[in-house]
């Protein structure tokens, strides 16, 4: 059956209300519903607050919504669900949102976002209208804003699996708790002006590269929204269905890093974890660059026992058996069979990359990192390693994945080819041995053929700099460069290898250094950490060394 739409003009402003028809029959439908109207705000318009991988607040955010109104469509008697925006193309003031939600006469105003901040940082926090006055934190009213925080901030934080900065008075939160607030009213526009309960929430943050991969996941949308829809129905107290989902993420057991592509089965339902090709292409040109490794599957029959398989090829199938938890009346999360598994690689070991890319003209001293597609046995691959023309080199493992060979050693204008045994390199988890040609097949040799430049008699030397010495600055914290005429070796920039002082006093003033090479010359930068005195004169030194 069609859901109709009414259509509201007023001040050139066009609603949308979708109405669930009063004859519609909805199996196993919440009710308790009939009389309150849910005004749902999906924050922002188009492609606003952009987040990483092209990926924005306004739109996550207005799927987060749409999955939320259509569980309340098509799971209680709601008679009205208003949403402020449909589609990505519409475009709505803050003012606009809430005037709406003021004529329609909704009874709750929800505010759906997500965070921006370090790529760090990952957390929900919920916002209600408040303030303090007199030592004490004062609810807008009509209240009911702040208990919906109350659930929510526990529900979508366990249900996400992330931290929580907790359920926060606006005024609070953006101002601080103080006794008594000046203005007594709340901060944020949406719970100001609004005239009925409101709360906006933020499900975490759109610049956490981890959490964003996430957000690309349509499933993933769906649960923020479960964990809306079943917190609201806690927030009424009405009794929440039983469901049967098992949902977690896949990863591969040596790098730790999601899985494209992987497949899991319960029975006759099936799930594909996202692929390059079925959505990663629509946000980086790079195939490997983005991975999420989630699976949801629902509708299973919760407090049973199910076999959950795990395949994908390249990995060793793998299945585990899964109680579908249920606890109707606790948090989403209490309903939700977190089942995250680690497959193993089936395949042998490859070299995926080498550094430096080139190793013609290799300044000795320069090491030479070698990464494999697998943690590699340490001592196996040791002692697989060999280098003609016979020379004195040392190996350092940076992790489990990449030795480093050392050619302090080496000879100007020689040639050495460096060779790792197929037949004696394996990796740790299953003894296979490597595939060094990348033919497919295991005990083949990597080798690596390398050449050294004509030695360098002439030191590094300053070919420019900036600020000039006598000229007078316009900052207080001006940047400081050096450029010499071909690359310095890392090894020998040491902490202060550059250095400001005072040349009034000879203090040393606190900066930090930064070293780069751009185009064959290296470039050193050194940036004031506090603002120096315009009435005076300063020194630069390069120390000895470089």
């Amino acid at each position: 059956m069609k859901t109709p739409f009414n259509i509201i003009i007023k001040g050139g402003l066009i609603a949308f209300i979708i109405v669930l028809s009063h004859n519609q029959s909805v199996f196993g439908q919440i009710t308790g519903l009939d009389d309150w109207r849910l005004y749902i705000d999906p924050g922002h318009s188009q492609k606003e607050n952009m987040g990483l991988y092209n990926y924005s607040e306004a739109e996550k955010v207005l799927r987060v919504a749409k999955h939320l109104r259509t569980m309340f469509l098509e799971q209680t008697d709601i008679q009205e669900v208003y949403m402020a925006r449909e589609t990505d193309a519409e475009s709505i003031s803050l003012a606009g949102r809430v005037d709406e939600a003021n004529t329609l006469g909704a009874d709750f105003y929800y505010s759906i976002h997500s965070d921006a901040g370090s790529p760090q940082v990952n957390s929900t926090v919920m916002l209600f209208g408040g303030w303090r006055s007199n030592g004490v934190t004062v609810e807008k009213s009509p209240q009911g804003g702040g208990y919906f925080g109350e659930i929510l901030d526990e529900d979508l934080s366990g249900t996400m699996r992330i931290p929580t900065r907790g359920n926060w008075a606006d005024r609070n939160f953006y101002l601080g708790i103080q006794f008594h607030h000046d203005n007594q009213w709340p901060y944020l526009y949406v719970n100001r002006v609004s005239t009925m309960a409101s709360l906006l929430s933020e499900g975490g943050f759109h610049t956490n590269p981890g959490q964003q991969q996430l957000n690309l996941n349509q499933e993933w949308k769906i649960l923020e929204a479960l964990s809306a829809f079943r917190s609201l129905l806690e927030w009424h107290e009405i009794d929440r269905p039983s469901i049967g989902v098992v949902a977690g993420i896949i990863k591969d057991a040596e790098s730790g890093l999601p899985i494209n592509g992987a497949m899991v089965k319960i029975d006759d339902k099936e799930y594909v974890t996202d692929t390059y090709e079925s959505l990663f292409n629509q946000y980086s040109a790079n195939p490997e660059q983005l991975r999420n490794g989630f699976y949801f599957i629902d509708g299973l029959t919760p407090e049973s026992t199910v076999e959950v398989e795990f395949s994908r090829e390249g990995y060793t199938n793998f299945t585990e058996s899964a109680f579908v938890i249920s606890d109707p009346n606790g948090r989403t999360k209490d309903n939700i069979t977190f089942l995250d598994v680690e497959l193993v690689s089936n395949l042998s070991p490859t070299v995926t990359q080498v550094t430096p890319e080139s190793t013609e003209n290799l300044l000795p001293t320069t090491p030479i990192d070698i990464t494999f597609s697998r943690k590699m046995n340490r001592e196996s691959v040791e002692n697989a390693i060999s280098i003609v023309s016979e020379v004195v080199y040392e190996v350092e493992w940076l992790n489990d994945f990449t030795i480093r060979i050392k050619t302090d050693q080496f000879d100007f204008l020689s040639d050495y080819t460096l060779t790792i045994d197929g037949s004696i390199a394996k990796n740790q988890l299953t003894d296979q041995l490597l595939d060094g040609n990348g033919n497919g097949e295991p005990g083949g040799d990597f080798i690596l053929e390398i050449s050294t430049m004509e030695e360098d008699s002439e030191p590094p030397f300053v070919i420019d700099y900036s600020p000039l010495g006598p000229d007078p600055q316009r900052t207080t914290r001006p940047i400081i460069r050096v450029v010499y005429d071909e690359p310095v070796m890392e090894n020998s920039i040491v902490n202060n290898s550059l250095s400001l002082t005072s040349h009034k006093t000879g203090n040393l003033i606190s900066s930090q250094q930064r070293h780069s090479v751009i185009k064959g010359k290296s470039v050193l930068h050194l940036y004031p950490t506090t603002d120096l005195n315009p009435a005076e004169s300063y020194q630069v030194e390069i120390k000895e060394g470089l």
